[in-house]
Parts: C-alpha cells; structure tokens; sequence
C-alpha cells in the first residue's frame, strides 16, 4: 500500500512539474483582447444545392442537370457575372438504406453544389424568393459580407491588442505591478498556457440565411453584420 501511494504521488509531482514547465519562468499576465464592429453589407454570397434522388441513374442526373440549368439561368436574368459564380463537380451517391427488401436496388443520390457572389444586395432578394420556389433546391444559405472586410479586421486586431493591454494593466495595477513588455500576441491560444488558459478567437458571421416564405418584397437583407476580432496576448510583468 505504501509503495502504491508513493507512486500516486510521484506521478502526480511529474504531472505538475510538466504543467508548470510549460509556463513562462518570469512574472506575467496573461489577457485576450476583444473588438467588434457593425457594418452595413454590400456582398451576398449564396451556397445553392441542387439535388435529386431516384432508382434510375440516368434519370436522376437529368432532373439535377435540368434544376442547376434553371438556376443558370436565373442567375443571368439578374446579371450575376460569370466570374461570380462556382459550380463543384456533380457528385453522386449510393443509399442503401431506403431499400424495403435486402436485394432491391440502392437509390442513387445525386447533387451539385453553387456558389454565388451577388454584389449588388438589390438583386438579392427577388434572387432568392425565385430560387427558394424552385425544384429540388435542398440547400440555400446566405452569408452576408463587406468588401472592406480586411481593411476592417485589421483595424479590429489592432483594438483588440489594445483592448488586452487596458485590462491586463488595471489587474497588474490592483496588485501594484506594472506591465514590462508583451512577451508574445496570437489569434489562437498559446499551446504552453493551453492547460492552465484557453482562450479561442474566432469572427463573428451570421448565421446561414433560412428563405422564408415570403414574397420578394418582404425579404430583406440584414441592415448590419458584426464583424468581431480577438487576440491573445502574454505580458512580462515589472
């Protein structure tokens, strides 16, 4: 019994002495920093599925095939630029799970995915009310953008540091230290700290738009989205 708890104990030291390790061997604060802002959109990028299922192979690819020609030709009625759009590769699938009986034929699964770029938000809502009326559409998300999107960020991470170094000074000050000089500065935690700290980073997004069922004109895109920045930053205490 003796020998077992010496062995506890002695792993439980190794453990400490291998966290402890991995933190700095001098005095420091260690803060994450935050920064948002709202903006008004002017980019829509939509993500459109056109899929189909069926016994017949032939047939299913035809009605995907004729659904993505549908939505092709919508995406000219608005004068969406062919730059601005990205199809993926047809893609197709087995399900076997559908079958009532063991040896009956799989159904076969068939989709293509698009992606859209709509830069003018005027054509966006008479856009999607069509698209959310069509056929074998099973997916049609909005993510609403700024084209100033990095000018903006960069901004943010710069208040964001600015936002870690204020808090870390006024806990440094309620101890009477001061701040000596920033150590290190990352978007994502600091894999020395991550078991004693975590902090994540992450920029805030809408989430995917959902077509309601609304006629175009009650279809609006958002007036604002947030864009928001986080750093980690590790300050040598005085």
């Amino acid at each position: 019994m003796k020998r077992k708890l010496l062995l506890v104990v002695g792993m439980f030291t190794v453990q400490m002495a291998t966290q402890a390790s991995s933190l700095p061997d001098y005095p420091f604060i260690f803060q994450t920093g935050t920064a948002q802002v709202e903006v008004s959109p002017d980019i829509a990028v939509m993500d459109i599925t056109v899929a189909s299922r069926g016994a017949d192979a032939a047939k299913t690819l035809g009605v995907v095939n004729a659904g993505v020609a549908e939505v092709f030709q919508l995406l000219g009625k608005v004068k969406i630029a062919q730059a601005d759009t990205q199809a993926s590769e047809i893609m197709r699938t087995l399900d076997y799970s559908s079958r009532e009986k063991r040896d009956a034929p799989p159904t076969y699964v068939i989709n293509r995915n698009l992606r859209v770029w709509v830069r003018d938000l005027a054509a966006w809502s008479p856009l999607v009310s069509e698209l959310a009326a069509m056929k074998n559409i099973t997916r049609l998300d909005t993510d609403f953008r700024t084209s100033a999107h990095d000018t903006l960020v960069a901004d943010l991470e710069l208040k964001a540091a600015r936002d870690a170094e204020t808090k870390a000074a006024r806990i440094a000050k309620s101890f009477n230290r001061k701040i000596a000089s920033v150590m290190a500065i990352s978007e994502v935690p600091f894999q020395s700290l991550e078991r004693a700290m975590i902090r994540s980073s992450n920029e805030g997004f809408a989430p995917p738009f959902i077509p309601p069922t609304e006629p175009a004109s009650a279809v609006r895109a958002p007036a604002s989205i947030a864009l928001e920045k986080s750093v980690n930053v590790l300050f040598k205490l005085e």
